[in-house]
Formats: C-alpha cells, sequence, structure tokens
C-alpha cells in the first residue's frame, strides 16, 4: 500500500511539472556523431532507402517527358502511276495526360523522401537502442560482479568466525546459498550484456575508442503541438504523400479515358504533280472503356487516404502516451537520485558491522544485504527504462536526428 503511494505521488507531481527539454541533445560527442553518421551512411538498409529515392527521381524525371514521340512515315507505291511521299505523324496529348503523370510522379517522388527519413529514424532508434542496453546491461554486470564479491568477502568471513566459534553451520550454509545464487545470477546478466554488445556490434563496427557515451537524459518533455510534430513526422509524410499520389493516379485513370488524336502531315509526289496530305484519326473507345481502370484506381486512393487516417490516429496516440510514459519514468528516476541513491551509498559497510558485533543476525543481515543489491539493480533498471521511454518519444515525435544534431 505504501508503494502505490509513492508511485501515486509521483504520476501527480508529474503531471503538474512542467519540464522543458531543448530541441538537441546536450553533449552528444563527435564521436558518437560519427558512430551514427557511419551507421546510416555504410548500414545495407540505408542504402536500400537511398537507392528506392534514386529509382523514384528517375521516375519523376520520366514522368515528365512527353508520352508521344513522332513518327515518319515513307511511302511508295508503283502503280498506274508511281507515287512517293514522307509524311510525319505526331499523336497528341489531347487529354493533358502528361500532366497527370507528372503530378503522381513528384508525389510518388515526396513519398520516397520520406520513405528514405522514416527509414533513418527507425534505424536511430535501433541503435540507440542497443546502445543504452550496452550501457545498462554493463552496469548490471558490474554490479552482479560486486554482489559476488561481497557475498564471497562475507562468505569467507563466515567460515572464519564459525572457526573461532563465533556462528554456527547454518550461517555458513546460508552464506554458501546466497554466494552461489549471486554466481549463478551473474552469469545469466553477463550473458545478456553480451548478447547485447553483440546485437549492437552486427548493427555497426565498433569504433577503436569504444563505444561512445550517450547524452545526458533531458530532464523531461516540453510542452508541444501535436499537430505541428505529426504534420512533420517521416512516416505520416510518407502516407499523405502516399496517398496525394493515389489520387493523382486517379486523374490519370480518368485522362487515359479520352482519346488522343494524332495527326499526320505528308508530302510528295503522284507520277509528276505535287502531293500534300493531312490525315487525323482518333481511337474510338467503344470495346474498352477502361472504366474499370478507374473503378480501381479510386478505390486505391480510398484505401490509401483511409491507411493516412489509421496512421494519424495510431501516431496521435502514441505520441501521448510516449510523452507521459517519459515523464513518469525520469520523475521516478530522478526520485531516485535525489533520495534513494543517497541513502544506499553506506548501507553495505553498515549492515556488515552490525551482524559482527551481532545486532543482527546472519539471516537479517543476508536478507536486508540482498534487498539492498536488489534496489542498486533496479535503479539500474529504472535508468534502462527512461532510456527506452525517451527513445520512444523520440521516434513517435520524428525528432530523433534533431536531438541527435543531425
Amino acid at each position: 500500500m505504501q508503494n502505490l503511494t509513492v508511485w501515486q505521488r509521483l504520476s501527480f507531481a508529474c503531471l503538474l511539472s512542467g519540464l522543458s527539454v531543448s530541441a538537441q541533445a546536450a553533449g552528444v560527442s563527435p564521436a558518437l556523431k560519427q558512430l551514427v553518421q557511419s551507421f546510416l551512411q555504410e548500414h545495407p538498409a540505408a542504402q536500400a532507402a537511398r537507392a528506392d529515392l534514386e529509382r523514384a527521381e528517375a521516375e519523376a524525371r520520366a514522368t515528365g517527358q512527353p508520352l508521344y514521340n513522332p513518327a515518319v512515315e515513307i511511302d511508295y507505291e508503283d502503280a498506274t502511276d508511281i507515287t512517293k511521299t514522307v509524311g510525319l505523324v505526331q499523336t497528341l496529348d489531347w487529354a493533358g495526360k502528361r500532366r497527370a503523370r507528372d503530378t503522381a510522379g513528384k508525389d510518388s517522388l515526396r513519398a520516397a523522401q520520406a520513405a528514405l527519413a522514416a527509414t533513418r529514424q527507425q534505424m536511430l532508434g535501433e541503435l540507440l537502442t542497443e546502445l543504452s542496453g550496452v550501457v545498462t546491461n554493463s552496469e548490471a554486470a558490474r554490479l552482479a560482479r560486486h554482489r559476488v564479491q561481497l557475498l564471497d568477502d562475507f562468505l569467507h568471513l563466515a567460515q572464519r568466525r564459525y572457526a573461532a566459534g563465533d556462528v554456527g553451520q547454518t550461517d555458513v550454509d546460508l552464506a554458501q546459498l546466497a554466494a552461489s545464487e549471486a554466481r549463478m545470477q551473474a552469469a545469466a546478466i553477463t550473458a545478456d550484456a553480451a548478447a547485447t554488445e553483440a546485437r549492437l556490434a552486427a548493427l555497426v563496427q565498433i569504433p577503436a575508442s569504444g563505444w561512445p557515451a550517450l547524452p545526458t537524459l533531458p530532464d523531461g518533455v516540453a510542452s508541444f503541438n501535436a499537430d505541428e510534430l505529426l504534420q512533420q513526422h517521416p512516416a505520416l509524410r510518407r502516407s499523405q504523400a502516399e496517398a496525394a499520389a493515389a489520387r493523382a493516379t486517379v486523374a490519370i485513370a480518368r485522362r487515359d479515358r479520352r482519346p488522343d488524336p494524332t495527326i499526320g502531315v505528308r508530302g510528295g509526289k503522284e507520277d509528276d504533280d505535287g502531293l500534300v496530305g493531312l490525315t487525323v484519326s482518333i481511337p474510338l473507345f467503344v470495346r474498352n472503356t477502361f472504366r474499370a481502370e478507374l473503378d480501381a484506381a479510386s478505390a486505391d486512393a480510398t484505401r490509401a487516404e483511409q491507411t493516412y487516417y489509421n496512421i494519424r490516429r495510431r501516431a496521435s496516440g502514441a505520441l501521448q502516451a510516449a510523452a507521459q510514459r517519459y515523464r513518469l519514468t525520469r520523475t521516478a528516476l530522478d526520485y531516485w537520485e535525489q533520495t534513494g541513491q543517497s541513502s544506499l551509498k553506506d548501507r553495505v559497510e553498515l549492515l556488515k558491522r552490525l551482524w559482527e558485533t551481532g545486532e543482527i543476525s546472519t539471516t537479517d543481515y543476508l536478507v536486508q544485504l540482498q534487498q539492498t543489491l536488489n534496489t542498486q539493480a533496479s535503479a539500474v533498471a529504472l535508468q534502462g527504462s527512461a532510456w527506452s521511454a525517451w527513445i520512444a518519444w523520440l521516434e513517435a515525435s520524428g525528432t530523433t536526428e534533431n536531438w541527435l544534431g543531425l
């Protein structure tokens, strides 16, 4: 019940506090920035996204070109009279199909640009997650080794006191069990730390100087305009551009239902007489009116628009949830740093002195020592949770690159 009251106070204080954070991280080291830039430059996912952008740029240039090329016609007829003509034939873009395709191409290009930005943000989120995991798990492994050292020292002390007749065999057995449990926990935590570092090494090559330090976590999330953040979010810009391209495809399908005339001009000779001719042909969309293609394009445009609305709705909820999650986690971390951290600083030595003087039993000593060490481990886990919450906010707000100063 007491813990619940503390969390209620934290939540209430979090809701009332006006926390603020700058647009860029404080203390982004040159080593971290170099690591991030190398990661974005060399990773296959980033290179694939850049290739998609180059394809979209080429397609946009293609859609801006004229649809029809002129054709040269040469005719020779040897009958009663010899007829020789040379003509030029050109189909006219009477319905404005080139403009419609050009609009769709530009929208597709904007979608590809936003897709590249979204890919970069997703990659940066993954990199920061693994990098913060390395930091957190390394600290957890250090605490686990410290736990092993403390309990090994306690076991040796208990064995000496048992030999002197100060404690019983039960006390030695308890110390042995605690030391064995600490070793098992340390092995599992160290394995997790090694796995996290291996995942990070699979993302980006380990720098010669080692992994760079992370910036200081911000004090909180400033008040923000959700609409402005969502409007600039790469994933939403991509979905919005795709919806616009789908609407432009409807315009293309509508114009494709309009026939384009073909005009031909020819000149030559029929026997000894000069000859000039003009031909005009217009296709008749009778057997195929291309209505099905228009219906399909309209349905696809509706799907793209509704997908955008769905993504925006989810993104809005994720934005608010991420802000609230970080505020709560950061407030809890501040509470620990201001109160709990200092109270545990000398507690281990105090417990050891109390046990040696006989003021507490071996069981009480081990219980309180384990509680103290578990609290320190929980604080490390809370630090990792704070980083996870902050990265989630950066991804939800689409501000990862801005925060890193890219």
